[in-house]
C-alpha cells in the first residue's frame, strides 16, 4: 500500500487543517494516483511513501519503494515513461 503525505518545516500532514488547502491535497492526491495508475499491479506490492515537500524548494520524496518501482516512478513524474 503505498501512502501519500504532505511535509512542511519537517512536520508531515497526512490531511490539512485549512479546508481549501486539504481540498487541493486531496485534490493533488487523486492526481497523483491517478498519473500512477499504469503501475497499480507493482504499487500493490509496494509499501512505501511518497513525500510531497511544501517548503521552500518543493520536492517529492520516494521513501520505502524498491530501486526499480523507485526508477519507474520518478520516470513516471518526469514525463519520460
Amino acid at each position: 500500500m503505498v501512502q501519500i503525505s504532505y511535509s512542511y518545516k519537517n512536520r508531515e500532514f497526512l490531511q490539512l487543517e485549512d479546508a481549501l488547502l486539504n481540498q487541493l491535497a486531496q485534490t493533488g492526491k487523486t492526481l497523483l494516483y491517478a498519473l500512477l495508475e499504469p503501475m497499480q499491479d507493482a504499487l500493490l506490492r509496494e509499501n512505501g511513501k511518497i513525500r510531497i515537500n511544501l517548503d521552500q524548494h518543493p520536492k517529492i520524496e520516494l521513501v520505502g519503494f524498491s530501486m526499480t518501482v523507485k526508477e519507474q516512478i520518478e520516470m513516471t513524474l518526469r514525463g519520460e515513461a
